[in-house]
């Protein structure tokens, strides 16, 4: 069985869940204050850059945030 979706608890203090999906590239992320927002084109590794990041909001500043995003 293939795995289509990743969800990780973040350590960050504005950030709280990060869901990814491996069929459509879509990183959706769930903020502290329950806001929601899904990421378009985010590719996999980034996905594994945001877990393995010391900084989520640095990563995330840099590399996420500049991307094409629906709120939800």
């Amino acid at each position: 069985m293939k795995i289509t979706t990743d969800r990780i608890n973040v350590n960050s203090k504005a950030i709280k869940l990060a869901e990814y999906n491996y069929e459509t590239n879509e990183l959706k992320l769930i903020f502290i204050n329950d806001r929601e927002y899904i990421y378009e084109s985010v590719e996999p590794f980034m996905f594994e850059g945001l877990r393995a990041t010391e900084s989520v909001g640095k990563f995330f500043n840099k590399y996420i945030k500049p991307l094409t995003f629906v709120k939800l």
